[in-house]
Protein backbone atom coordinates (compact mmCIF):
# COMPACT_ATOMS: atom_id res chain seq x y z
CA UNK A 1 0.00 0.00 0.00
CA UNK A 2 2.20 2.67 -1.19
CA UNK A 3 -0.49 5.22 -2.20
CA UNK A 4 -0.98 8.49 -0.54
CA UNK A 5 -3.93 10.44 -0.23
CA UNK A 6 -3.80 14.12 -0.76
CA UNK A 7 -3.34 16.08 2.38
CA UNK A 8 -6.91 17.40 2.54
CA UNK A 9 -7.85 18.45 6.56
CA UNK A 10 -11.12 17.45 7.88
CA UNK A 11 -13.30 20.64 8.31
CA UNK A 12 -12.86 21.56 11.65
CA UNK A 13 -16.44 22.10 12.60
CA UNK A 14 -16.87 18.00 11.55
CA UNK A 15 -14.33 16.56 14.03
CA UNK A 16 -16.65 17.02 17.31
CA UNK A 17 -19.30 15.55 15.27
CA UNK A 18 -17.73 12.58 13.91
CA UNK A 19 -16.19 11.94 17.39
CA UNK A 20 -19.96 12.72 19.17
CA UNK A 21 -21.38 10.35 16.18
CA UNK A 22 -18.70 7.49 17.22
CA UNK A 23 -19.48 7.54 21.14
CA UNK A 24 -15.96 8.46 21.86
CA UNK A 25 -15.49 8.07 25.53
CA UNK A 26 -12.48 9.18 28.19
CA UNK A 27 -9.45 6.86 27.98
CA UNK A 28 -11.03 4.87 24.78
CA UNK A 29 -7.88 4.51 21.91
CA UNK A 30 -9.22 6.32 18.52
CA UNK A 31 -6.67 6.30 15.68
CA UNK A 32 -6.61 8.70 12.76
CA UNK A 33 -4.66 6.69 10.15
CA UNK A 34 -3.91 9.95 7.85
CA UNK A 35 -3.88 12.30 10.60
CA UNK A 36 -2.48 15.28 8.84
CA UNK A 37 -2.08 18.28 11.01
CA UNK A 38 -3.65 16.22 13.59
CA UNK A 39 -6.56 18.41 14.24
CA UNK A 40 -8.75 14.98 14.56
CA UNK A 41 -6.17 13.40 17.37
CA UNK A 42 -6.26 16.69 19.35
CA UNK A 43 -9.40 17.16 19.62
CA UNK A 44 -10.50 13.36 20.30
CA UNK A 45 -7.57 13.52 23.67
CA UNK A 46 -9.04 17.37 24.29
CA UNK A 47 -12.18 17.47 24.09
CA UNK A 48 -13.23 13.66 24.74
CA UNK A 49 -10.71 12.69 27.21
CA UNK A 50 -9.34 9.99 25.09
CA UNK A 51 -6.12 8.71 23.93
CA UNK A 52 -5.10 9.09 20.48
CA UNK A 53 -2.42 7.66 17.63
CA UNK A 54 -2.00 9.85 14.54
CA UNK A 55 -0.90 8.09 11.87
CA UNK A 56 0.96 10.37 9.21
CA UNK A 57 4.07 9.58 6.21
CA UNK A 58 4.59 13.27 5.62
CA UNK A 59 7.20 14.49 8.21
CA UNK A 60 6.43 18.04 7.61
CA UNK A 61 2.98 17.36 9.68
CA UNK A 62 4.17 14.75 11.59
CA UNK A 63 6.49 17.39 13.03
CA UNK A 64 3.56 20.46 12.94
CA UNK A 65 1.68 17.90 14.92
CA UNK A 66 4.06 16.53 17.51
CA UNK A 67 5.14 20.68 18.26
CA UNK A 68 1.00 21.01 18.80
CA UNK A 69 0.77 18.60 21.11
CA UNK A 70 3.34 19.16 23.04
CA UNK A 71 2.10 22.84 23.58
CA UNK A 72 -1.07 22.03 23.99
CA UNK A 73 -0.24 19.43 26.82
CA UNK A 74 -1.38 16.45 25.48
CA UNK A 75 1.68 14.66 24.57
CA UNK A 76 0.44 12.24 27.22
CA UNK A 77 -2.56 11.24 24.89
CA UNK A 78 -1.22 11.84 22.26
CA UNK A 79 1.12 9.77 20.07
CA UNK A 80 1.59 11.09 16.49
CA UNK A 81 3.63 7.96 14.39
CA UNK A 82 5.04 8.49 11.24
CA UNK A 83 4.66 5.09 9.37
CA UNK A 84 2.75 3.08 6.63
CA UNK A 85 -0.63 2.02 7.25
CA UNK A 86 0.28 -1.29 7.00
CA UNK A 87 2.65 -1.21 9.48
CA UNK A 88 0.71 -0.05 12.43
CA UNK A 89 -1.15 -2.62 14.70
CA UNK A 90 -5.02 -1.28 15.14
CA UNK A 91 -5.57 -4.35 17.48
CA UNK A 92 -6.09 -1.97 20.32
CA UNK A 93 -7.80 0.59 18.92
CA UNK A 94 -11.64 1.15 20.27
CA UNK A 95 -12.63 3.66 17.28
CA UNK A 96 -10.95 4.72 14.07
CA UNK A 97 -11.92 8.53 13.03
CA UNK A 98 -11.11 8.82 9.77
CA UNK A 99 -11.25 11.74 6.16
CA UNK A 100 -9.85 8.69 3.64
CA UNK A 101 -11.22 8.21 0.20
CA UNK A 102 -13.02 5.29 -1.10
CA UNK A 103 -10.09 3.84 -2.84
CA UNK A 104 -7.90 4.14 0.45
CA UNK A 105 -11.08 2.49 2.64
CA UNK A 106 -10.91 -0.62 0.09
CA UNK A 107 -7.38 -1.40 0.02
CA UNK A 108 -7.78 -1.58 4.03
CA UNK A 109 -10.58 -3.28 4.56
CA UNK A 110 -8.57 -7.08 4.54
CA UNK A 111 -6.63 -5.30 7.77
CA UNK A 112 -9.63 -4.08 9.66
CA UNK A 113 -11.63 -7.52 9.12
CA UNK A 114 -8.07 -8.91 10.60
CA UNK A 115 -6.92 -6.55 13.31
CA UNK A 116 -10.16 -5.32 14.66
CA UNK A 117 -11.88 -6.45 17.86
CA UNK A 118 -15.86 -6.85 18.39
CA UNK A 119 -17.59 -3.34 19.02
CA UNK A 120 -14.88 -1.06 17.97
CA UNK A 121 -16.25 1.80 15.69
CA UNK A 122 -14.95 3.50 11.98
CA UNK A 123 -16.65 6.69 11.28
CA UNK A 124 -15.18 8.54 7.92
CA UNK A 125 -16.17 11.86 6.76
CA UNK A 126 -17.61 11.83 3.02
CA UNK A 127 -16.72 8.31 1.79
CA UNK A 128 -18.39 4.92 2.71
CA UNK A 129 -16.34 1.79 3.63
CA UNK A 130 -16.59 0.13 0.03
CA UNK A 131 -19.04 -3.02 0.62
CA UNK A 132 -19.80 -2.58 4.04
CA UNK A 133 -23.43 -1.35 5.69
CA UNK A 134 -22.91 1.80 7.94
CA UNK A 135 -24.61 1.74 11.55
CA UNK A 136 -25.48 5.36 11.42
CA UNK A 137 -25.27 7.87 8.62
CA UNK A 138 -25.52 11.88 8.60
CA UNK A 139 -25.55 14.46 5.98
CA UNK A 140 -23.21 18.10 7.23
CA UNK A 141 -22.72 20.79 5.48
CA UNK A 142 -19.11 22.02 6.86
CA UNK A 143 -19.02 25.96 6.97
CA UNK A 144 -17.80 27.36 3.63
CA UNK A 145 -19.09 24.30 2.00
CA UNK A 146 -21.94 24.52 -0.72
CA UNK A 147 -23.50 21.39 -0.07
CA UNK A 148 -24.05 18.43 2.56
CA UNK A 149 -21.05 15.61 2.68
CA UNK A 150 -22.23 12.19 4.87
CA UNK A 151 -20.73 11.21 8.15
CA UNK A 152 -20.75 7.22 7.95
CA UNK A 153 -20.28 5.34 11.12
CA UNK A 154 -19.61 1.59 11.04
CA UNK A 155 -19.70 -0.96 13.55
CA UNK A 156 -17.18 -4.03 13.79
Amino acid sequence: MNYTEPHIPTPEDIIPQMLRMASVKPDELVYDLGSGDGRLVIAAARDFGARAVGVELRMRLVKECRRKVREMGLAGRVKITSKNFKRVSLRKADVLALYLSSYTLNLLTPKFTKELRSGVRIVNFDYPVPDWKPTREAEVTPVGWKKPHPIYLYEV
